[in-house]
């Protein structure tokens, strides 16, 4: 297990005779450090988001924010599950679209004058989705990685196209 603060990624892997998924590389730039290395050589790659620490202490203290706007959504599509359209029923949703509304608006005020960088209202934002699509893993530090053994092996986490 070696680290390598700077230097060409041909020599990296000639140097420690390895390939592509065998290297796990760290930084801080989507673009520059994450793409690039994931492009040029296969590797893994993992994306500091130091703004991360505030993302997910808002989650925390502000859960019940979060649940309400679940069950909000959950509510609305109950209201829908058995209209097709051959269906002239138009359900009133205005009362469920206000307090959607006002949620979400509560939850932006939670992040500051910025606001998350994971979410604008109830939608990912485009950071988000460059995250999970680029990024092995992510994390406000890599610091974190020593909770885990060289050997562990990292999985994304199954999930349904939504």
């Amino acid at each position: 297990h070696a680290i390598l603060l700077s230097g060409s990624s041909d020599t990296v892997c000639d140097l420690l005779g390895a390939k592509g998924k065998d290297i796990l590389y760290i930084g801080d730039h989507i673009f520059g450090d994450i793409l690039k290395s994931k492009k040029r050589q296969g590797w893994r790659t993992f994306l500091v988001i130091p703004e991360l620490a505030q993302e997910l202490h808002v989650w925390t203290d502000k859960s019940a924010l979060f649940e309400e706007l679940q069950s909000l959504d959950i509510f609305l599509a109950e209201l829908y599950k058995h209209l097709d359209s051959s269906s002239n029923e138009r359900p009133d949703i205005s009362s469920i679209q206000r307090r959607i509304k006002k949620v979400t608006h509560d939850m932006d005020m939670c992040y500051g004058m910025m606001g998350s960088l994971f979410r604008s209202g109830s939608r990912q934002t485009l950071f988000a989705s460059q995250v999970m699509r680029y990024a092995d893993l992510y994390a406000a530090s890599f610091i974190n990685l020593l909770y885990y053994p060289f050997s562990y092996l990292f999985r994304a986490a199954h999930v349904l196209v939504s």
